[in-house]
């Protein structure tokens, strides 16, 4: 036994003396960029947890085994990774975070310094973001990117803004830019403002051609927040708000309701419904006045969001564990959403050279609706079609005795109607391995999935409706359903190689990235979509004064025909630092000018967002073919050019940048081209590469900056325009295109898509006689009807008569914006606008009727319509006469546009921040906020970021109160 003992101890012994052998100890100090020393600071050994930290005087002392990489971390600065090869002391100076992220740019599949880039790329300020109350992350982007729109027209929970537009829309499908989240293609929906750390919008053929598949509308590149190594911490942000409309209708009341039926039915020779002893005992109040709308907003919206994230790390790795959650009522106890968000991002070294990246993300939406009005805007389109004579209860004693008008009752739906509730499920696993070959090249891979569920019941209790003389009249009979929405999966892997080196002793730097992906999508509907890609890309800065980036890529799509399944998008792009020229020393040494750089990129771009089996035939159940195959469909492609410039003055403290662009696509791809029906078939369609738009452009944004004692100050402004205009809108310059169940849209060469093309009106007809002398008109014309222009002077009102009036385009973007900091205060104003913009006056935000195609009866008139209406007594009115049933007054003219110009104050915020609570509790911080809550406008409709409509669930603005803190 004592022999056993001996030989164990003795190759122990054995065994440790190597390792003995190859202990070093570091020392050294570690300082800021002032050389101020930095006490506190974490010191890892990678890929292990042994460690230290800085003393007060910021001295260290770490015992590694052998040569290793340290990493030198601390909260607000980057890290610092050193070797220890050949070294017994390292100096190490840590520079602040915020001046790395705003000198390097993410570009997706890299990120490259900006003083590099030479092509169009702008970022979202995510400090300003995530301070306010957004529901969705699409309301980050208004006001704040040069060149980026989105209009929104309601706040119905569980929905968003309207569609984001980068630099005009060029195609006749999906517009929507292409989103990539840490290198996933996803919905900007579904991510939470909070886990976010960057936001890169891709403007320019050179910058989003790298996405050639889907770049022509533009890329938003989202990097989430990770973990810092060493860095412990807790962030907390909640929020509470309350609601208020801000576009609702002032209508008239049952007296003059009254009136106006009987003024249309007295001018259209029909028989009177009101006798005059009714409209003064509604005038006297003697009978009732119902505002449906108030009625059926029985309650405050008030919303709810809690975000918390705990993040940390050590040598092997970091972690951050991101939970959100969001909750948002509506007007009504059955409206409102209810959102759970989980993301877990973590990098874990598995040795020196070996990262990966894993990141999980899950989410669950519930949508709470009305089952008689699921689609949310349907409550409130009934109430408007509502009129003030009509109650909504019997004045009886029985409880619940509502009144059906039509077998309609708003505020009954809301109660006896039903619930309709939903859930969409949303999943994701992203793995991105790192292996660095060394400090310059590094292999990289990407394997993702996504899955997203979605499914929906209904439930409605027997109720049963009574008549005045409690006769049962009808019953809302019981109803309990569900149903599975179609279940998409996303997989897509990646490899690509990046380089990245210093040349010439680091007076030039080379960034290059290659690789390719390929993208499956499969629906349990029996669809699927496969993609494949191959890409690359080379940054050079030549003495950083001359700047050249190059990029192709090739796609390929199986929802295109076969053998036009692939295309080509090259790009480029150059840039010159004049700023770093010798004869600007002196310039840029006192300050005067401390950045001017001029670029110039063009490339190609493609678009293939479109359904898949396009190219097809469909023959429907009875044999009879419904969908022409077309052996020719392929790729929307889009020709950019952008000329752009960078300055900054003033020590910094002026920042101007400049863009004109102009985008020409063609072979724009159309799902829905009309064909002459054959045989056998009534409707006939095909996919079609048809027609080409330009969208050209200009952009300038600008921000003044300075700091004095405790004060500090920015002053920003941004102003842009994009122009539309159709080139050709079918297979020649002279052909037009004719939309598919919309009369009201057509293209010709020279108009912008999406242009209003209708009549153009001549005031009104005043009396019978100038009718009977007028041989153009529309049928049953009568006197204060629209006078409408015979352009051909053929004696006809027809189609050959309408012209175009106008785009609904947004045009001379702006905005500006106000941060002061005082302290520990801080307030924050964004004011954006439009200064032109034709909205349309349709439905009964317009017309005094509900045209329906039915009845066309009379709906609840707004005051503004009634105050502004034709009579004898008002000959030049601002709209026709009052009229029920058809008329021509419906059409499209220019009577039903108006000036759709405003400027909104999107936030008002001030806040407060205590520094240290206490030794765990840091940035204690408390605002008020306010959104969207003084608009200036002309628009003669109720919401001028929409055109008109029969209702819709309200725009609202906002109120919240917020807190904000980091626990250590």
């Amino acid at each position: 036994m004592l022999k056993i003992r001996t030989l164990i101890a003795i190759a122990v012994l054995f065994c440790t003396l190597p390792a003995m052998a190859q202990q070093k100890t570091i020392t050294g100090t570690v300082t800021d960029e002032n050389g101020l020393t930095l006490p506190g600071v974490n010191v890892l050994v990678k890929g292990s947890n042994v460690g230290a930290n800085t003393d007060n005087d910021g001295h260290y002392q770490i015992t590694t085994n052998g040569d290793v990489t340290l990493i030198f971390s601390l909260l607000g600065f980057s890290d610092v990774e050193v070797s220890t090869e050949g070294k017994t002391r390292i100096e190490v100076t840590l520079y602040e975070s915020s001046q790395d992220l705003d000198e390097v740019v993410v570009m997706g599949y890299n990120a490259v310094e900006r003083q590099h880039l030479a092509s169009s790329i702008a970022e979202v300020d995510m400090e300003k973001i995530k301070s306010r109350p957004i529901f969705k992350l699409e309301e980050a982007f208004a006001g704040t990117i040069p060149g980026a729109t989105v209009l929104q027209g309601h706040n119905l929970p569980g929905t968003g803004p309207g569609a984001i537009s980068i630099r005009g829309i060029s195609t006749l499908q999906n517009a929507a830019p292409l989103v990539i989240v840490d290198g996933m293609e996803q919905s900007l929906s579904d991510i939470d403002p909070n886990q976010v750390k960057s936001i890169t919008v891709l403007k320019d053929a050179a910058s989003a051609s790298m996405y050639g598949s889907r770049g022509a509308n533009g890329v938003i590149v989202i990097e989430t927040e990770r973990g810092d190594r060493g860095q412990f911490k807790v962030d907390i942000h909640t929020w509470t708000a309350i609601s208020d409309p801000i576009d609702l209708p002032d209508f008239v009341n049952g007296a003059d309701y009254m009136l106006l039926n009987n003024e249309a039915r007295a001018t259209q020779n029909q028989s009177l419904l009101y006798t005059d002893a009714m409209i003064d005992s509604a005038r006297n109040g003697l009978s009732a006045t119902t505002d449906w709308l108030d009625a059926v907003m029985e309650r405050q919206a008030i919303a709810h969001n809690t975000a918390a994230s705990v993040s940390g790390g050590g040598g092997v790795g970091t972690f951050n564990l991101m939970l959100g959650y969001i909750q948002e009522n509506g007007l009504n106890t059955l409206e409102g959403t209810e959102k759970f968000s989980a993301r877990f991002n973590t990098n874990i070294n598995i040795d020196d050279k070996f990262v990966l990246l894993a990141d999980f993300y899950a989410h669950r939406l519930q949508v709470d609706r009305l089952y008689a009005n699921d689609d949310g805007h349907g409550l409130y389109k009934n109430a408007w079609k509502m009129n003030p004579t009509q109650d909504i209860f019997y004045d009886s004693d029985r409880p619940n005795h509502y009144m059906l008008h039509n077998n309609l009752n708003p505020v009954a739906s809301i109660h006896h109607g039903g619930s309709w509730n939903a859930l969409h499920d949303r999943s994701t696993i992203n793995l991105r391995p790192r292996y660095y070959i060394n400090d310059n090249f590094r292999v990289e891979g990407n394997v993702s999935y996504m899955v997203n569920k979605s499914a929906n019941k209904h439930k409605r209790s027997t109720f049963k409706f009574f008549d005045g003389d409690e006769k049962p009249v009808t019953t809302w009979g019981n109803a309990v359903g569900a149903s599975q929405g179609v279940s998409t999966s996303q997989l897509t892997a990646r490899a690509n190689v990046n380089y990245e080196r210093g040349l010439r002793q680091d007076k030039d730097k080379l960034y290059v990235v290659a690789g390719t992906e390929i993208m499956n999508h499969t629906y349990t509907d029996y669809r699927e979509i496969s993609k494949a890609s191959f890409f690359g890309r080379v940054n050079y800065s030549f003495d950083n004064r001359y700047l050249i980036e190059g990029t192709l890529r090739s796609d390929g799509s199986s929802k295109f025909a076969p053998g036009h399944r692939w295309g080509l998008f090259p790009s480029g792009a150059v840039a010159w630092n004049v700023h770093n020229e010798s004869f600007m020393d002196e310039i840029r040494q006192d300050g005067t000018i401390n950045n001017l750089k001029f670029r110039v990129s063009y490339g190609l771009i493609g678009n293939e967002d479109v359904a898949p089996y396009l190219w097809q035939e469909i023959v429907n159940t009875w044999g009879w073919t419904i969908r022409v195959p077309n052996p020719l469909f392929s790729w929307e492609t889009q020709k950019q050019w952008n000329v752009g410039m960078d300055l900054a003055m003033f020590d910094d403290r002026l920042n101007l940048t400049a863009e004109i662009y102009k985008k020409h696509s063609f072979d724009l791809i159309y799902g829905d081209f009309p064909v002459p029906p054959l045989t056998g078939s009534n409707s006939l369609e095909s996919s079609m590469n048809i027609g080409e738009v330009e969208n050209k452009g200009w952009e300038l944004s600008a921000s003044w900056g300075e700091t004095k004692g405790d004060l500090s100050y920015s002053i920003g402004a941004m102003l842009f325009n994009n122009e539309n205009k159709v080139l050709k809108a079918g297979h020649s310059a002279s052909d037009t295109l004719i939309f598919k169940g919309n009369s009201d849209k057509i293209w010709y060469r020279g108009i912008a898509i999406d242009n209003y093309y209708g009549y153009e009106s001549n005031g009104y007809f005043q009396t019978q006689e100038e009718v009977d002398a007028t041989e153009a008109k529309l049928p049953n014309t009568l006197p204060g009807d629209i006078k409408l222009v015979d352009q051909n002077n053929d004696g006809i009102i027809n189609d050959m008569d309408r012209v175009d009036l106008g785009d609904p385009f947004p045009h001379m973007n702006y905005s500006i914006t106000l941060d002061v900091r005082y302290k520990n205060w801080d307030f924050y104003a964004l004011g954006m606008g439009v200064g032109e913009r034709t909205g349309r006056l349709n439905g009964l935000e317009g017309y005094p009727v509900l045209m329906d195609g039915g009845d066309n009866s009379l709906g609840t008139p707004r005051q503004y319509y009634m105050d502004n209406r034709w009579t004898p007594e008002n000959p030049n009115a601002r709209f026709p006469r009052v009229w029920t049933g058809n008329s021509s007054n419906a059409n499209l003219s220019n009577v039903w546009l108006s000036d759709a110009s405003f400027f909104r104050i999107k936030t008002l915020q001030v806040g407060y921040t205590f520094p240290k609570l206490s030794n765990s509790i840091r940035n204690f911080r408390v605002y008020l906020n306010a959104q969207d809550a003084i608009t200036f406008t002309n628009w003669e409709g109720l919401e001028p970021e929409r055109n008109g409509g029969d209702g819709s669930y309200p725009r609202m603005a906002t109120f919240s109160l917020g807190i904000k803190a980091t626990i250590l």
